[in-house]
């Protein structure tokens, strides 16, 4: 059982989209934490990425193939939107298959105007998943 305790902004989201999309078990502290931060026994795992790698690597689903490419999109300053219309340019998600950097993305974006149309697209898929509109919602920002 995971217990998080909530920051705010879209890394929050993120998690609570891969807590969804994961079918991870977790509990909802009272308190907002500066940065997100899980509790998972007695291990304290800090920082959306962490919280995002550590979850895909337990559950054994959303890891990209290649992790070092993945960290890009996880950090706190991901790439601008020129780079993920560039990754999107041929393919569906950011990595290829379906991953915790598409999650990691999604809320930065999720709202904004005027993105290019395959960005657009991309997002457009991605709000069809019913897991990530309950990951959205998990936590009111």
């Amino acid at each position: 059982m995971y217990h998080f305790h909530a920051g705010a902004g879209p890394d929050t989201q993120a998690i609570g989209i891969a807590l969804e999309e994961m079918f991870i078990s977790y509990t909802l502290a009272d308190k907002r934490a500066p940065v997100p931060v899980m509790i998972v026994g007695q291990a304290r795992l800090p920082d959306a990425a962490n919280i995002l790698v550590a979850m895909a690597r337990q559950s054994g689903r959303f890891l990209p193939p290649d992790l070092q490419a993945a960290q890009r999109w996880l950090t706190k300053t991901p790439p601008d939107l020129a780079e993920l219309e560039t990754a999107l340019a041929d393919r569906e998600y950011i990595l290829g298959p379906y991953s915790i950097a598409d999650m990691a993305m999604y809320p930065r974006h999720a709202f904004a105007s005027g993105l290019p149309p395959v960005v657009d697209a991309w997002r457009h898929r991605l709000s069809l998943r019913p897991e990530l509109g309950r990951g959205m919602g998990v936590f009111a920002i």
